[in-house]
């Protein structure tokens, strides 16, 4: 049976995939999620390897959340996560497991225009890429 990506969606535009590749050690999800916000400085390093700064002449920075729908497993503890699998859960049909030509172009756009660093390309912090880079 093929493995199933995680893919995580913002308006039905999928914005980042996840290989789940259990076969090398990268079980995903591999503990309980929760939806977290937050703003950090990470223009030394992160954005373009410190070449790109925040400006700070924006702040301050607001964030705002609505009418959003989260699908998930309910857990307990680490334990009950292997029910997530299940396929009672819609998500988990095979129709999900992979991006659609539309979805796939459209996941190529969100890269291209938003994405400022991804830590699989970045050779001076991860002179080896972490196992979920390989495809």
């Amino acid at each position: 049976m093929e493995e199933a990506d995680s893919r995580f969606y913002v308006d039905n535009v999928p914005i980042r995939v996840f290989k789940n590749n259990k076969n090398i050690g990268v079980d995903y999800p591999s503990q309980p999620m929760h939806i977290e916000a937050s703003l950090w400085d990470g223009d030394s390093w992160a954005i373009d390897g410190g070449q790109t700064k925040i400006n700070w002449t924006h702040a301050p920075f607001n964030a705002h959340f609505q009418g959003f729908g989260i699908g998930g497993c309910p857990v307990q503890n680490s334990s009950d996560i292997q029910q997530c699998y299940s396929s009672k859960y819609w998500w988990n049909s095979e129709k999900y497991w992979k991006l659609d030509h539309r979805q796939q172009r459209d996941y190529e756009n969100v890269r291209k225009k938003y994405m400022n660093y991804d830590y699989c390309s970045d050779r001076p912090r991860y002179p080896t890429p972490p196992p979920e880079c390989f495809n």
